[in-house]
Formats: C-alpha cells, structure tokens, sequence
C-alpha cells in the first residue's frame, strides 16, 4: 500500500495533530481509508464481514464529537514515515477495537452497608455566595445538630476564669449607669448607629482588656472572596486598618445588631455563618444571645434582656475581652513565631494551606506543606480535621495500605490526637436538638486553597469557644508578625491540658525507628495509636443521640505538593489525574480500602523526584472504608455533592465505579473552574452550578441529563482545556455507555480492569501527545 495518497491528505508535519484542524483532517484520513481496495477484502476485526464496515463507522463518531482524536496518532505517524503496509494496517485495526462501543457491563448487585450522607455549605466561592444559593443550604446543614437554652453555658465560658473577679469588677463600676433596672443611655430605639455611640462610650469608660471591639459597618472586611460587612467584632487592642479596612485575620469575636426582635431570628442568624468565625454575639433590640459554632453544630446560650441581667451582660462583654486565645477558640495547637515561647522545635508549616473545608457541621480539614527546622524544600503535608470518634482512625488505615504494598497513596509520619468536641462540650447540658422544615436536601463543602480570590489562609479554632477558621495575612496589627509566603509556623502543643484527663497520642517529631522504605532515601517511622477509650471518646454518662463527637486529629503525611488548582500546564494536571487513578486502584485491589471521598480537596499534584514516583496523590482516607467491613456506627457523613456519582445521591451502596465517576467530575470541575485565565468562579451560566443545589435526587437527574448532553459541559471548557475535549468525551463513554446511560458497577474482574485500564489509557494518549508537542 503506498502512503503518499494519504499523506496528501493528512500533512501531519505540516499541521498539529490536535483537535480544532485535526478533526477535519482524520475525517479525510479515514474516508481515503474507504476508497483503498485492501480495506474491502481485509476481514473485521469485529464482526463478520470486512474491514470496511468497521471503518464507515468511524465518520459519525467523528462528526459528532464521540471520537477521541489521539487515537490516531499511532496510524498517522507510520503514513508519515511511509511504514510498510502491514504496519499501517495494523494500526488501522488497532483503531477500529479502540473505537468499538462499549456496551453496558453486568451490574454489581452486592449490597453494602454504607453510612448515610449528611450535606455541609462550602461549595461556593467568591460571587457564587448569594443568600438565595446558601441560606437554606446552611439551614439544612445544621438542622438537627443546632440547641437553644444550653444548660451551664454561662457558667462554662465566664465564670471561675483568671479574670472572672475583674470582670465582675467592672459590672459593679457601671452600676451607677443602671436606674430601676435600666440603662439609662440605652437607645430607644436601639438603631445601629445609636447602639454604637452609646457602646464605643461604654467602652471607653469600661472595657480595657487585651482585647476590644470594633465595626466595619458599611466596610467589608479584607481577607475573604465575598463582601463581609460585620456590626460589631472583638479583635486585638490596637488593631489598625490596611487601606481602609480591618482584616479577618484580626477577628475574634463577632456581633450581630438588629434594632427588634425578628420571627425569622434563627434563620438570620445562620445566613452569616459562613464567615471564619466561631463565636457570635447576637443583640437584637435590648434581647442577647450567645452563640458556639463548632464542627459538630451550633448551640447557644439562650437570649436575655440586658435590662434584666444587666451584670451578666456587663461580664459577657469584658469577658470577650480578657479571653486568651485557647479561650476564644483559636487553634493554639499551631504557634507563630514571634508570638509566644516554646523550647521545642516542631515543624514548620507554609503559610498558605493547599486545601481547606469551608463549613459548619464537616470535618473541617485543613492542609499544609511543612518541613523540618533546616529544611529547605517542604517534606511534609499536615493535615488536622475532625474525624467522628466512631470512624476508623485515617493514620491507621495509611498503615494498613503501607503493609499492602500500596502504591500512589501518601505515606503516614506522624498522628497524634489533639481534643474533642465530647472534651470541649463537657459541662454542657444540652436538651432536643432544633430541626428546620425548609432542611431538605444537601449539600457539600469543597473549597481548595488559590493564589487570589479566597481567604488564602486558616487558623482552625479548636478549643474554647468553638471551631471554625480565622484567615491570615502576612502581618497583623495584633503585636507580632506572621511571616511571609514561603516562611511557616510551627506544630506546636500547648504547655497545659484542656482538660486533666489523659490522651492518646503519637509525638509529631519523635522519630521511633529508621527503616529503608524502599526508596534511595530513609525515612523516619512513626507509630500509629490503636483507637482505646480515652477522654476523646464520649464520656458513658453523655446521652449518646445528644450530638455527634468528633476527634481533633493531626496526621503528617509525605509527599508534599500542591493543590490540584494550581497546575503548571495542562499536560501536569493530566498527569495529576492518571496517577490518581492508578493509586486508586492499587488501593482498592492491594489495600482492599475503598476511598468514598474523591474530591478537590483530597487530590495534590506532586513533584516526583524518580519516574516511578507518582505525579498525583490520594491524600485524604476520613471516610474510607476497607472493604467487607461493617458501618462505622456514625450517623452520617458529609460529602461533596458537586462530586457524588449519581448512584450514591440515590442512596445506592459506594463502590469503586462510582470514586471513578468522582474522579470524573472532579476533571471537569477543575476544567471549566480553573481554566479561565483570570475569573477562578464558575460561569455565570454554567450547568455546573446545578451540581450543589437543590436535594440528592434533583442533583443526580441533572447531572444524568449533563451526561447525556455531554457536549453541552464540554462547550464551557476554555481555550487552554480545548484540546482535551476529545479526552473528556472518551471518559464519559468509558463510565457511562455510548448508548442508554449507564450507571451501575461492573461486576466482574474483567468489567473493573476494562474500567481502570480504559480511564488510565485514554489520559495516557492524551498526554503522549501534548508530549509530542512540547
């Protein structure tokens, strides 16, 4: 067969081989394919009859987008380089089986025992956070968890402190303010303007703690994506503004003004909780109430009228303002050097986390690069969370995949338990928990660390008053400095104890053993603690249905890298992903763990120092389960909707098809979310937005209706993502079917190596020419 008639009509050295001019042009090589006598006399390689009625199926698949334009690099490259005619057509062949529709395989009937899934409100980022989008999403995350009237809550935060006699102190010094029961400059109506001249006089006249208030009253506050303009908050004394405006960063405690009391209150209250805060104070007309955010829900103090309990106001007030840092909840497990004194050197974090949690009631993990003192380069990834105390430690199941010989999957250093919601709440009583008819439905919390358009950092509050995440800058007016990009702060376990119960611990920096890993280099190896009834635990005389207690945990894990939104170049996030998946599936078929959590946040791209090192990461085991075990005992567990597979929002078993399909909308979601070259929101109008809103089942029909009209996702893609669109349709076909959409599990073993193999391969292509390109 001569080559020269279809290289006329194929100049691959003359053009790119890539999909804006290459689809017309392989739509030319395969109809001059047709046109060749040996094409009508060669048998088929898939069904009886001839080569030819395998090839004049190829036109409409090209025509219609279904046809991945890199599987014809092998034919096109031996026509240019004038290969013999077996040659060439053995990679017509080749084409034609690559090419064949699949079709649906036998579904995997096994029924397992899943946790079910409780929604959480991160999702949205930036101009995506409208009140229409998240105030019912944040009332379905609470609904259930959230108390009033919690019994020894004023006792608990404010009295028998180190300050608690001088608070009292002042209480008695503004006692001439207070006439028959009433203060006596206390605005009627209590407007906010006129609220806040009668308090910046009380202040000045009473409250001189380490702390005081402020507002940024018709000012947003620096440091967030979205426009956040807070009545009232507590911050450092001394706490000046940058161009204008204070920061996050400063926030300790924040006020919440209304001039009377609303009969949507606890709706209201909710609407901002998505800011980093943890503790709230509420006045509304002369009625307070005090308000704890932490991971397992929000519980408040019950409200009371400041003219009736005028000292326990005075109190509350100077209070805040006296609290140290474990107090008013910050994460004093991290130490910023400047701040403080500590004779051990732990590890140094980036200032920058690579991934966080934006929401109430989840896990709320957060991840940092670190390394150790005179390091230059980071080693390690830190990772604290709050996993429920019923799951199977995550430091536990790593070492379990690490004595599997699994591959693509971080390695465990160093956990260690910190505290417990059981531990902080301890002293509480609480009585039935609230529940909210608009709750319906759930949602998720995903949000990755980026260079712009975020809270770029997170302090987790843990203890004291509630948990939640304060955002840092490069310097604050506080009285000390954090340091720059690039610089870090220290693992650091505070001196004393919340509590004087003991704890299970494995030291961060205490190295137990050397070994060879494996690798040219050694490693350190750390122990990992087997789950024993601690005071982590909930206490047995605790009612067991009063709240759901999580365990404050810091794993440190190895590899570093970065977050999956900040690729390099295309070719490095596909990369990314082919690695993912093949550390997916080592470990599910050599650790027999099945992931369940594939999501933005649990993916890093990694900086392989050996070919054989993986591109990309599985960092986050939470929610993983290894594989015939039964449930945890937890009530639910929060997921990502924007990434479920349809089947789980349905309510069907977790299987390993459907963290495949996971790891599918998590491709696009960085695609269409990532690829712009400046905005790093969704669209406006993009059918992505519909993945976290509504309920489960809403979720799952549009995005079965986005799978069946596929090429409408892959219309949002930008320009750089462009060529990547025949990648995208090849997964979509390879999960779902090229005929009636197709959803379930392969059963067999065969079923899930086609699966892996075909996910695998099809970024494998796909890369091999942007290689060929660079």
């Amino acid at each position: 067969m001569s080559t020269y008639y279809l290289r006329m009509q194929l100049d691959l050295r003359k053009r790119s081989p890539l999909f804006s001019s290459a689809k017309n042009l392989v739509l030319k090589l395969i109809l001059a394919l047709q046109d060749l006598p040996a094409a009508w006399v060669l048998p088929s390689k898939n069904a009886t009859g001839v080569l030819l009625d395998d090839i004049v199926r190829l036109p409409p698949r090209v025509i219609s987008g279904k046809f991945d334009v890199p599987q014809t690099v092998t034919l096109c490259e031996r026509v240019v380089s004038n290969a013999s005619s077996t040659d060439i057509w053995g990679a017509v062949y080749d084409l034609v089986t690559e090419s064949k529709a699949t079709t649906p395989p036998t579904v995997f009937n096994k029924a397992t025992l899943d946790t079910p899934f409780k929604s959480t409100s991160g999702s949205q980022q930036g101009t995506e956070q409208t009140h229409g989008d998240i105030d019912d999403r944040i009332l379905q995350e609470v609904d259930g968890c959230t108390y009033n009237n919690t019994g020894g809550f004023y006792e608990k935060y404010f009295e028998g402190k180190s300050w608690s006699s001088t608070a009292g102190q002042i209480a008695q010094a503004a006692n001439s303010q207070i006439i028959n029961g009433r203060w006596i400059d206390y605005p009627n109506p209590p407007s906010q303007s006129a609220f806040l001249d009668w308090f910046w006089r009380f202040q000045s006249t009473f409250l001189l703690g380490r702390s005081m208030y402020y507002t940024s009253y018709k000012k947003s506050l620096n440091g967030s994506d979205c426009d956040r303009q807070p009545d009232l908050f507590l911050a450092p004394s001394g706490t000046t503004k940058c161009n204008g405006r204070y920061n996050w960063l400063d926030v300790r405690v924040i006020g919440e003004l209304k001039e009377s009391i609303s009969k949507n209150y606890p709706k209201d209250v909710y609407k901002s909780t998505y800011a980093p805060i943890s503790t709230w104070l509420v006045i509304r007309g002369s009625m307070v109430e005090l308000w704890v955010f932490d991971r397992s829900g929000p519980y408040s103090c019950g409200k009371f009228d400041l003219h009736e309990g005028p000292d326990r106001f005075i109190k509350v007030m100077a209070g805040y303002t006296m609290m140290s840092d474990e107090e008013l909840g910050l994460n004093t497990y991290i130490m910023f050097k400047g701040r403080g004194e500590t004779k051990e050197q732990r590890l140094y974090l980036e200032e920058e986390p690579i991934a966080f949690q934006r929401a109430i009631v989840c896990r709320g993990t957060t991840c940092y690069r670190a390394r150790r003192p005179g390091a230059k380069d980071w080693e390690f990834v830190v990772k604290f969370s709050w996993r429920l105390d019923k799951r199977r430690a995550e430091g536990e199941l790593l070492q379990l995949a690490k004595e599997r010989g699994v591959w693509g999957v971080a390695r465990l250093f160093g956990c260690q338990d910190l505290t417990s919601i059981a531990e902080l709440r301890q002293g509480l009583q609480f009585g039935k928990p609230r529940t909210f008819p608009s709750a319906s439905g759930s949602f998720s919390q995903t949000q990755p660390s980026t260079k712009s358009g975020h809270p770029k950092n997170s302090r987790s509050r843990s203890a004291g008053l509630g948990i939640s995440r304060v955002t840092l800058e490069s310097s604050s007016s506080s009285g000390w400095k954090r340091k720059r990009t690039g610089e870090a702060a220290e693992i650091h376990q505070p001196k004393r104890s919340r509590s004087g119960s003991s704890r299970r611990r494995t030291d961060i920096t205490r190295p137990v053993t050397a070994e060879q890993d494996g690798s040219a280099k050694s490693a350190n190896k750390y122990s990992v603690e087997e789950a024993k009834s601690t005071s982590l635990l909930r206490p047995r005389n605790m009612e067991d249905e009063s709240f759901d207690n999580r365990i404050f945990c810091c794993l440190v894990v190895s590899p570093p890298g970065r977050a999956i939104n900040e690729f390099g170049s295309v070719e490095e996030l596909l990369e990314m992903f082919r690695d993912a998946i093949k550390g997916h599936r080592s470990l599910y078929q050599d650790g027999k763990i099945l992931h369940r959590d594939i999501s933005l946040n649990n993916l890093i791209i990694t900086d392989a120092e050996n070919e054989e090192d993986p591109r990309g990461m599985l960092i986050d085991l939470d929610l993983a389960k290894e594989l015939d075990s039964g449930p945890s005992g937890a009530r639910h567990r929060t997921g990502t909707m924007e990434f479920m597979a349809i089947e789980v929002l349905k309510g069907m078993a977790h299987t390993y098809r459907h963290d495949l399909e996971s790891f599918f909308y998590v491709f696009l979601w960085v695609i269409i979310r990532y690829g712009q070259e400046t905005d790093k929101n969704l669209p406006k109008k993009s059918r992505l937005r519909d993945w976290y809103k509504g309920t489960y089942d809403q979720i799952a029909r549009i995005k079965k209706g986005d799978m069946s009209e596929f090429e409408e996702i892959t219309a949002e893609f930008p320009p750089m993502f462009e060529d990547v669109k025949g990648l995208a349709e090849e997964l979509r076909d390879i999960l779902f079917g090229t005929g009636r959409l197709f959803t379930g599990t392969y059963k067999k073993r065969e079923d899930l190596d086609r699966m892996y193999d075909g996910m695998i391969n099809a970024f494998e292509k796909t890369i091999e020419v942007y290689g060929h390109l660079s």
